[in-house]
Formats: C-alpha cells, sequence, structure tokens
C-alpha cells in the first residue's frame, strides 16, 4: 500500500527526471545573428533556440533537401529545386535555388545574378553578397558549430570534448557522447524506461562506424536491482559512402516492444499513459540479437534486411505512476505466447516529402515483409486456448509470412489548401496463423478515431476481431489482416499562419503553421484462420457494406492538432474529442 504524501509526490519526482533526460548530456546551444550580408555590415549574435535548433535539423534531414559537402559551387545557369544544405566550404551560389540555404561551418558567396528564394542561413562561417543577389533574410553564425551526421541525419550541438580527451580519442574525425534519455516511451509494464550509456563516431574516408552500448532501466512501480527491471541494447555499425551508402550492422538487446506502433508515436502513448492512465499499446519483451544490412541512395530510398534470433517473454502489468486518474487500474497487458523465434524482414521506403513535420507535397512509402519460424507452447485460436480447450502437447513448431503496407500521398492544390491521402494495409500473408504479437487492430485515435480503443461496437467485430467468450485479459489486437484509408482536406487559416509564422528562421513557405482539416476514416480488419469454429451471424454485412467509417474535424497548428471524430453508422454514443502531438499523418 503506498502511503498518500508518496501518491502525491511522485509524479512531480517524475515529471523532473522526464525533462531532465529528455536530452542528451551535455548538450550545447548555438547561436544565430541576423545579418545583412553587404560588405561592412556586422552581426549581432544571440543564443538559438530549440525550436530553432529543430528547424535547421528538419530542413537538412527532410527528403526534399539536395545535400552537399563543400566545397560546392552553383553555377550561373544551375537550379536547385528545393532547399539546399551544404556542409563545409567555401560555398559559392551563382544559380538559383528555388528553395532555403543552409551551410554549416563554411563561408557562403553570393553571386551578381543569383536567386534564393527561401532563407539563408549560415553556422561557423560568413555570407557575402553582391549588392544585386536576391535573396530572402540571411542569418549567420561566425563561430564553428559541432553537429553529428548518423544514417544521413544531422543533429546540432554534441558538446563531446571532455569524453573525447577521456578515451584518449585525439582523432578529430572522431566523437563520443554520453546518453541518458527515455529509451522509448512511458507505458505500464516498464514504467519510465531509461537508457544510459556511451555513443561513439569515427568517419573515415571510405565512410563511417558508430558504435552504442546502452544499459536499460526499467522504473515500474519501484526501483529494484532485479532481472526485469534490467535490459540491454547495444549496437554496431560500419556505413560505407555518405550519402548514399551501404550500411552493415549488428546488434544484441534486451528489450520491451509494442504490439503495434503504426498508429501513435513514442510520445503521444508516453503522455497519455503518465497523464491519464491510458497506454494505447501492448508489449512483450524480446531478447536475443542481429544482423542488419542496408541501403540509401541518399534522398529517397532506403531497403533493409535483417536476421534475428530473439526470445519472446511475457510482461506482467505493473502500477507505473500517472498524474491524473491515478486511482484507477491499468488495463491488464495480454498475456503473449513465449517462445524461441528467428525472423527475417525486407523493408523498403521512399520518402519525397516537402517536410516531415508538415508535409505539403511529396510522397512516402513504406513496406516491409517479415517471415518467422519458431516454436511457442500454446496454439493461437483467435486468441491463446486455454489448456482446458486446446491442443498444447508441448511446444509447436510454425511458420508464417506477414506484410505490411503504409502509402501516403500530399498534393497541394493552391498556396493555402492541400489533400492528404493514406492507405494502409497489413496482415497475414501465408504459412501458419500470426502470434498474437504480430496481430492487428483499428480503433482508437491512431486509426478510426470516431471508434473508442478497444471496444468492440458490432457482432462480429470488425475493428478489433475478438468475439463473445475468448475472455483474453487486456483486450488484445486479434485481427489477422487489416485494411485503412484516410483521407484529410486541410485550408490554412491565413491571420494565424502570419501570427505563428513570425518568427521562422529557415522554412521556405509561411503556410502550413495553423488550419482547420475535414477528414474520413474507412477500414475493417478480417479474422483469416480461426481456430475455434464461429457460428454465422444472420443478417451480418459482407462486401464493401462490412466496412466501418468515421468522420471528423480538426484545428491543426503546427505539427499537432484538436480534434473531434463521430463513428458513422454504430450505436456509439458520442463524438470523440482528442489531442495530437503529430499530425494524422
Amino acid at each position: 500500500m503506498t502511503c498518500p504524501w508518496r501518491r502525491r509526490a511522485r509524479p512531480f519526482l517524475v515529471g523532473a527526471l522526464l525533462a531532465f533526460a529528455a536530452t542528451d548530456l551535455a548538450a550545447q546551444e548555438p547561436t544565430w545573428s541576423r545579418c545583412d550580408p553587404r560588405p561592412g555590415r556586422r552581426c549581432g549574435a544571440r543564443q538559438l533556440t530549440r525550436g530553432e535548433i529543430a528547424e535547421i535539423e528538419a530542413l537538412y534531414n527532410a527528403p526534399a533537401t539536395r545535400r552537399e559537402r563543400g566545397p560546392f559551387t552553383l553555377a550561373r545557369d544551375s537550379v536547385v529545386a528545393g532547399p539546399l544544405a551544404v556542409l563545409g566550404g567555401p560555398v559559392r551560389i551563382a544559380g538559383r535555388v528555388t528553395g532555403a540555404v543552409l551551410v554549416l561551418n563554411g563561408d557562403l558567396v553570393i553571386d551578381s545574378g543569383a536567386t534564393i528564394v527561401g532563407e539563408v542561413a549560415v553556422l561557423g562561417g560568413s555570407v557575402t553578397a553582391a549588392d544585386d543577389a536576391r535573396t530572402g533574410t540571411v542569418r549567420s553564425e561566425p563561430d564553428s558549430i559541432r553537429y553529428t551526421v548518423d544514417d544521413g541525419r544531422l543533429a546540432l550541438g554534441r558538446r563531446d570534448d571532455e569524453i573525447v580527451r577521456l578515451l584518449g580519442l585525439r582523432d578529430p574525425q572522431a566523437s563520443a557522447s554520453l546518453r541518458l534519455a527515455a529509451a522509448r516511451t512511458y507505458n505500464r509494464v516498464e514504467g519510465w524506461p531509461i537508457e544510459f550509456g556511451p555513443r561513439l563516431r569515427k568517419r573515415t574516408r571510405w565512410g563511417s562506424v558508430a558504435l552504442d552500448a546502452f544499459a536499460v532501466l526499467r522504473t515500474g512501480d519501484r526501483l529494484e536491482w532485479r532481472g526485469e527491471n534490467i535490459g540491454h541494447d547495444a549496437r554496431v555499425e560500419a556505413r560505407f559512402g555518405q550519402e548514399r551508402a551501404f550500411t552493415l550492422g549488428g546488434r544484441v538487446f534486451d528489450v520491451v516492444a509494442p504490439v503495434e506502433d503504426w498508429q501513435l508515436g513514442d510520445v503521444e502513448v508516453g503522455l497519455a499513459s503518465f497523464l491519464f492512465t491510458s497506454d494505447y499499446r501492448d508489449y512483450f519483451e524480446r531478447h536475443g540479437g542481429a544482423v542488419e544490412a542496408g541501403w540509401q541512395d541518399g534522398r529517397a530510398w532506403r531497403i533493409g534486411l535483417a536476421l534475428r534470433q530473439e526470445h519472446w517473454h511475457p510482461r506482467r502489468t505493473l502500477d507505473p505512476l500517472s498524474l491524473w486518474r491515478a486511482d484507477e487500474p491499468w488495463r491488464p497487458n495480454p498475456q503473449f505466447e513465449e517462445g524461441d523465434w528467428r525472423i527475417g524482414t525486407l523493408g523498403v521506403s521512399y520518402d519525397t516529402r516537402s517536410d516531415p513535420l508538415r508535409p505539403r507535397t511529396g510522397w512516402w512509402l513504406q513496406g516491409r515483409y517479415e517471415y518467422g519460424r519458431g516454436e511457442q507452447p500454446i496454439v493461437l485460436a483467435d486468441g491463446p486456448v486455454p489448456p482446458a480447450t486446446g491442443p498444447t502437447a508441448g511446444p509447436v513448431d510454425i511458420g508464417y509470412g506477414r506484410v505490411e503496407f503504409d502509402l501516403r500521398r500530399y498534393v497541394r492544390l493552391s498556396p493555402g489548401s492541400q489533400v492528404n491521402a493514406r492507405i494502409f494495409a497489413a496482415g497475414w500473408l501465408h504459412g501458419d496463423p500470426l502470434p498474437l504479437q504480430r496481430r492487428l487492430s483499428l480503433s482508437g485515435p491512431g486509426a478510426m478515431p470516431g471508434f473508442d480503443f478497444r471496444r468492440q461496437f458490432t457482432v462480429p467485430d470488425r475493428l478489433q476481431c475478438g468475439a463473445p467468450g475468448i475472455g483474453i485479459a487486456g483486450s488484445p489486437a486479434l485481427c489477422d489482416r487489416a485494411l485503412l484509408a484516410s483521407i484529410d482536406y486541410r485550408h490554412d487559416i491565413r491571420w494565424l499562419v502570419d501570427l505563428l509564422d513570425a518568427p521562422r528562421f529557415v522554412r521556405t513557405d509561411r503556410s502550413g503553421a495553423a488550419g482547420w482539416v475535414a477528414f474520413a476514416d474507412v477500414g475493417r480488419g478480417w479474422l483469416v484462420n480461426p481456430r475455434t469454429p464461429r457460428p454465422p451471424v444472420p443478417g451480418a454485412p459482407s462486401g464493401l457494406e462490412s466496412l466501418h467509417a468515421s468522420i471528423g474535424v480538426g484545428l491543426e497548428l503546427y505539427q499537432g492538432g484538436i480534434y473531434i471524430a463521430k463513428a458513422l453508422g454504430t450505436p456509439s454514443p458520442a463524438a470523440n474529442v482528442f489531442l495530437r502531438l503529430v499530425r494524422r499523418f
């Protein structure tokens, strides 16, 4: 039994710890200065905000950005369609750039007749521009800035000199840092998982080498040094090439993994758990090792292959802290099957979005095929078969094939409006029935927001694929296959856009910061391989009539928004109001 004062104090303690571990140790804040680039003019420096750092990183990491290494020259008759980012210098622009320009640790010269449609940002260098050069706002900071580029992604502000010195690394191409941060997300089976350990990077003439070695401490409902509270996650990767690169690596891990992570992001799930005792995922433990290989073309395409040997273990529901509704019990975590698995996955992604956070145009595609083979002690029905009613004569060898496909398209209709569409399809492809850890569901704010999370509305249930009498604690996802189609129409609120985007720095257009959105979702799940016979339901709809649908509207600010959604064709009593920290898709 918890003492009252401890119950009141725990949320504030965990909130302070979350704030402390939200960033890596020893973060460095770079500075900006707003400049007139004409000769003889000077700049006044000030500290960069975290929001500005995030926008610089987002500009470099955006799939639509052309990334180069200095020295770099854009000839007078050349055009860069979209943003341009250059690491090192010198950089000379004589042609036309239709987006923003970012230069890190290099000087920039803008020649006579050159045109830069977006803003110009230079960290670690100076800017010189001809009188007739046309640019957006120019900002610069003369002092050099530290940064890392891992897997092609930029991160600013790593201060690792002391760690490098202690490790005896004198090579300027080497870097090291310590990480203390949340491992994944706050949840009801781990509490707050904390990662701690070194990160080492070494750049070479042929590419780079990366090493991460993290211990994972799971806080649960109390801090105790025991097996279920201790994990690890170590990874080594060699990268051959820079923008176009081949990677080869290995990993050993003992981590807690979600069953479905495609609906809501880690931060959203963690905040819902910590604030409202509402965990929108189920979890199981994975312990094993993997070898991985990948290739990327430097812009849009990525391909990855992984082979893993791992043990799956169920996790029990604990009593972690929550700020509100702390006296309500947590939804039980389902009792997943335990077993040893050999798993191979092949994944491909294609990304041409104009901005990963607020996309206005482009494509986003992610596909993955997974084949698993292993032993588990319980044969699946619509969920686990209880020993009294199902065959349990020792471990059963099974093999399954599963596919997942997520396609998104962003189309700009006018400077202030756009249409976004998404198709998500996933599930069983061949072989034995899927283990419970690979099943699917569609209810809740991350998929069909008009329907309450894991609540059965119809018989048969076409969003979770449960059935009366199954009696699995925690209401796990049970569908073998799922299909979801979504469409959004979004329109800027001009006066609010101008107000919110006034302090912007490197964005190429002022639209997208605020607007209203109308949306619709339609989809359903299927149970393809039920081991328990189900009697037919008289009058049950089939074909297109079996699809569920919901509609809604919302107000979006920056990356997130507040929405209201209503299910169609069901006895749902009321509309659902929900908050998202990122846009729906």
